[in-house]
């Protein structure tokens, strides 16, 4: 028998691979030789697993966009982004037709007048630029109805100095006739119409036979309680 000692099983060295077991040899595991996670009970795999990350107390788990990053994904900033283009496109389109619908309104406004005014100038000098020696008074009042407070008075002064003196001493008789009427500007509560007006005057100073004066006049035409009113004479 030898009496040598039995010699120690050798250490592998890292990566070398482990001979074949004999057959009937049972493997046991060396205190020194790493447990694999496999041959863990399930209870150990469960404790070596970290749990997972807990969201901070009082915090709002936001949603993680593609990349690791904690904005909101590209979906969302995207629809935002189509909603706030669409709300702009809305307001514009909303604020142009308000505009537009204004601007027809204010439009129509104008032509209104310009179709309305002239007719009222034209009945309005062909009584202020009439008159005769025997009714002045009455011809004073008619020719005032058409005429604004303001420009009623600017035309009691000029018919009391100049016309009534005038007409009384000659016996004057004046029918004014208007031809033509045109608009030179107009707005929707201010119109100037221009009128071409013959003046027929009888009087003793030409012994009584007529004569036809060529005038042409404006009437600035303001509309006050929805009636034309003339708020301004210039003549040419």
């Amino acid at each position: 028998m030898s009496s040598q000692n039995p010699r120690p099983p050798r250490r592998r060295i890292a990566g070398e691979r482990r001979p074949p077991r004999a057959e009937g040899e049972v493997r046991t595991e060396r205190p020194d030789e790493p447990v694999s996670l496999e041959k863990q009970q399930p209870e150990a795999r469960e404790q070596a697993t970290p749990p997972p990350p807990t969201p901070p107390s009082g915090g709002t788990d936001v949603p993680r966009a593609p990349g690791g990053g904690s904005g909101p994904s590209w979906p969302i900033v995207a629809a935002l982004g189509v909603a706030a283009l669409v709300l702009v496109v809305a307001s514009g389109v909303l604020g142009l037709f308000t505009w537009s619908w204004s601007d027809v309104r204010a439009q129509d406004a104008v032509d209104e007048a310009s179709r309305t005014a002239p007719a009222a100038a034209e009945r309005a000098s062909a009584a202020i630029l009439s008159y005769g020696y025997t009714s002045l008074d009455a011809d004073e009042k008619t020719a005032e109805r058409y005429m604004t407070p303001a420009y009623r008075k600017k035309y009691a002064d000029t018919f009391n100095r100049l016309v009534k003196p005038n007409a009384t001493k000659l016996k004057a008789k004046v029918d004014a006739e208007v031809k033509a009427s045109g608009v030179a500007h107009a707005d929707a509560d201010r119109v100037n119409v221009l009128l071409y007006v013959n003046q027929t005057t009888r009087s003793t100073a030409n012994g009584g036979e007529p004569q036809v004066a060529l005038n042409r006049v404006q009437l600035s035409m303001v509309k006050q309680g929805g009636t034309w009113l003339v708020n301004d004479i210039t003549s040419y």
